[in-house]
């Protein structure tokens, strides 16, 4: 019998044992995928490309053109006293649930991180790069930044307080007297009487859209 083992079913026996260890051990997990694309992507947070001014995620929330996502990360105490409107909540640890969401996304699509400045954001950022590499962005300054804007004085909150964003810690700066979820007027501010700001634009579709209206 001839004992050399044929190429062929030795590069099969080999493919099927690396397909075992694949199924073990799962897919390579987001830790070491975003280890894989640093160099590509980790520019954008360092330059800030990717962190937007509330100004702009307001228009994008009253944009019928935009297929906006909203992950808020936040722990489920903090999401019951305030969130955006639309916002849907993601905690860090079921961010890989949305893979094939976030892979089935249209060129008209925008996912928007936000937590309660821009620490847990930014993670999970990293994370949802890694998953599927959707165009996504983050809330600058977080939901701290956007309560200096849009928080107002009512008898249910006292969000009007300015909080400050030099020391950044995880925590929701603005004190509320009861838990209002996305009943409070600042989950989603009427755009045409909001503060207004100036801001630079960053979010860039991957689809040009053509919006009607305009003179010919």
């Amino acid at each position: 019998m001839n004992s050399v083992l044929n190429p062929r079913v030795l590069g099969a026996g080999l493919l099927l044992l690396s397909a075992v260890g694949l199924a073990m051990h799962g897919q390579p997990d987001l830790e070491g995928k975003w280890e894989y694309l640093a160099p590509e992507y980790e520019s954008r947070l360092t330059h800030r490309d990717v962190f937007i001014d509330p100004a702009e995620l307001l228009h994008m929330m009253n944009d019928d053109y935009i297929e906006l996502i909203i992950y808020d990360v936040r722990d489920e105490r903090d999401w019951n006293i305030f969130h955006l409107v639309d916002a849907e909540r993601i905690p860090l640890d079921q961010l890989p649930t949305q893979r094939k969401r976030l892979r089935a996304q249209s060129s008209l699509a925008v996912v928007v991180i936000v937590s309660n400045d821009e620490i847990l954001a930014t993670e999970a950022w990293k994370r949802v790069i890694a998953l599927a590499k959707p165009n996504a962005y983050i809330l600058e300054g977080g939901l701290n930044h956007w309560l200096n804007i849009y928080g107002v004085l009512d008898e249910e909150s006292d969000s009007h307080a300015a909080a400050s964003l030099s020391r950044p810690d995880g925590t929701l700066r603005h004190p509320f007297k009861m838990a209002l979820g996305a009943r409070h007027a600042a989950a989603r501010p009427d755009e045409h009487i909001a503060p207004q700001r100036e801001y630079s634009s960053r979010v860039k579709l991957l689809k040009k859209v053509a919006k009607a209206g305009g003179c010919d």
